[in-house]
């Protein structure tokens, strides 16, 4: 599945929400989310454009493959995501096949959904809040900019990683 997604930094968070709320958008998720990203360690996977990520978000477990893909001015990647239901044993099994987490980052989220859009406002403690829009195309995303009022918010295509360079914050790494 490709993925097409832009970040919208420094939202006001209140406006955002009354603002999807009204265009009928349904709350699908708020709690914490816990990413762990794993690489071989010469970071193999970095180094070819690709990500493996564990995420923990209420009492589920995900892990995620990326391969980041070259876009403009929308973030394009191919994504497969599964479940994990016994996540000790899938741990153990990454590394003895030389997966090693690298870095783990905590975010609150408030996600909302529109048909098949995604809307995920995201707070790092020491960032500013922002919100990741997911749609198929790149017109449907500038489209909901719109619709939003963030035309006049700065847009990034980078990871998390890059936002925490962005704003000059430190991340966990192992």
């Amino acid at each position: 599945m490709y993925e097409k997604e832009i970040k919208i930094l420094e939202i006001d968070k209140e406006k955002l929400i009354k603002r999807l709320e009204e265009l009928w958008a349904v709350k699908t998720f708020e709690d914490t989310v816990c990413d762990t990203y794993y690489d071989y360690a010469n970071a193999k996977m970095e180094d070819k454009k690709r990500l493996f990520r564990i995420r923990t978000k209420w009492d589920c477990n995900l892990y995620t493959i990326k391969k980041k893909e070259k876009g403009g001015e929308i973030r394009i990647s191919q994504e497969k995501e599964c479940v994990v239901t016994d996540i000790e044993g899938f741990k153990k099994t990454l590394e003895k096949y030389g997966l090693v987490p690298k870095r783990e980052k905590v975010k609150q989220r408030i996600s909302y959904k529109i048909d098949h859009l995604e809307f995920d406002i995201d707070e790092y403690e020491g960032i500013p809040t922002f919100l990741e829009i997911e749609a198929s195309s790149d017109e449907e995303i500038n489209l909901w900019i719109e619709k939003l009022g963030l035309q006049n918010n700065v847009r990034k295509t980078f990871g998390s990683r890059g936002l925490f360079e962005y704003y000059k914050m430190p991340y966990t790494e192992f």
